[in-house]
């Protein structure tokens, strides 16, 4: 009996501790946030003088004029078409590709597995000169499937990998009871793993999304005309031609990263849900 309540009250002083430092790591990371948030409805001399707390004068026009300087409306567009575009490209050939390599045997298999590892390992700045001299012969720089290109090929191993890991937990036994019925490899893809794996395509989903929206280097190398560039690289207007006016900098960095943290709060529990699916209970 005494065993039985020290073991509660060790369980119930543990769970305060952990709950704790769940609470100060929320407030961590949401303070900073909420300061940049506040900054940005602040005049430049009020960023400048007193940068913390409340502002003394709310500013709404900030967005509006910032908006319009940067050609956001043009860049979001960008953004979420290449963005649509990878997303859809990425799912098929690593929903084809995770299927493959995680269900099916031939010779090449391992090879492959290895292979994504390896191109995984490798940072993305080590082959942009050759992937720029490529496009340039292809006549790709400067338009949007240079983007679309390079950024499909940046998000096809991991991905590959982390879908290749969750199909490998759904039992085989489905497959082949699919196919008894009279289903071919490809129906039972469609019909079996597809709606098993729905989760985790959507985790995918968000997480080629978020890389894509907050990419700088490779859309800033290959794309220079105005009309062609992504969010991101717009933000280095403010810190260059405007970089004296903080209001505008704060302004632009919630704008900037409002779409991420709107497709979070939406999201948040099927991308979790996404990655700690690890099997498939029968």
């Amino acid at each position: 009996m005494n065993n039985g309540v020290k073991n509660n009250v060790k369980d119930k002083i543990s769970s305060f501790f952990k709950m704790v430092f769940l609470i100060l790591m929320g407030i961590f990371a949401l303070v900073p946030l909420l300061q940049v948030l506040i900054n940005a409805f602040r005049t430049d001399r009020e960023n400048k003088t007193m940068p913390l707390g409340l502002p003394k004068e709310w500013v709404f026009n900030n967005f509006t004029e910032t908006w319009e300087i940067g050609g956001y409306a043009t860049a979001y567009f960008n953004s979420l078409l290449t963005a649509f575009i990878v997303i859809i490209i990425v799912l098929t050939v690593v929903g084809l590709g995770a299927y493959a390599i995680s269900k099916l045997e031939f010779k090449l298999r391992g090879f492959f597995t290895a292979y994504f590892f390896v191109a995984i390992s490798l940072p993305g700045f080590l082959y942009i000169v050759p992937d720029y001299f490529v496009m340039n012969k292809l006549g790709l720089v400067d338009t949007r499937w240079s983007l679309i290109i390079v950024y499909t090929a940046m998000q096809i191993p991991f991905n590959m990998l982390l879908l290749r890991t969750f199909l490998a937990g759904i039992p085989r036994e489905l497959e082949e009871a699919a196919k008894i019925d009279g289903c071919n490899e490809l129906n039972s893809l469609l019909k079996i793993t597809l709606p098993i794996a729905k989760p985790m395509f959507l985790t995918i989903a968000i997480l080629v999304f978020v890389n894509v929206w907050n990419e700088f280097l490779w859309s800033n190398t290959f794309i220079t005309t105005e009309s062609l560039k992504l969010v991101a690289t717009r933000f280095v207007k403010f810190t260059g031609e405007y970089g004296s006016n903080m209001a505008r900098i704060y302004t632009a960095s919630v704008i900037t990263i409002a779409p991420v943290i709107i497709l979070y709060l939406f999201f948040s529990r099927k991308f979790i849900e996404g990655m700690t699916s690890g099997s498939v209970k029968g």
